[in-house]
């Protein structure tokens, strides 16, 4: 009953397969701040790849070596994160893949 429940609510993932996140994919996330006339400010740009998926959350492997879990509302919301495949932010900076070696174990 509880392994029902716990795969019954996977919505929020197949969403973001639909839009082409899966394990590999090279994501952009954007740390933002909301301003006082309600406009925000990105704080900070990082990069990382898709390394696991589950129902609620998936992990990255991020530009620095670290593995960091985020919610699928980040992805397909606008939240304070936002999340974006790096295929679509093509004007976005580009990171030179021998610099920064995802696969390296941290």
């Amino acid at each position: 009953m509880r392994e029902k429940r716990r795969w019954q609510n996977t919505w929020l993932r197949e969403i973001a397969m639909q839009q082409g996140m899966k394990i590999g994919s090279e994501i952009i996330i954007r740390e933002r701040s909301l301003l006082k006339d309600y406009s925000y400010i990105t704080r900070q740009i990082r990069f990382g790849i898709v390394l696991e998926m589950y129902p609620y959350h998936f992990y990255c492997r991020m530009a620095d070596g670290t593995k960091e879990s985020f919610r699928y509302n980040e992805f397909l919301g606008s939240e304070a994160r936002l999340i974006r495949l790096k295929e679509k932010n093509c004007r976005a900076m580009k990171i030179d893949k021998k610099e920064n070696n995802y696969g390296a174990a941290a």
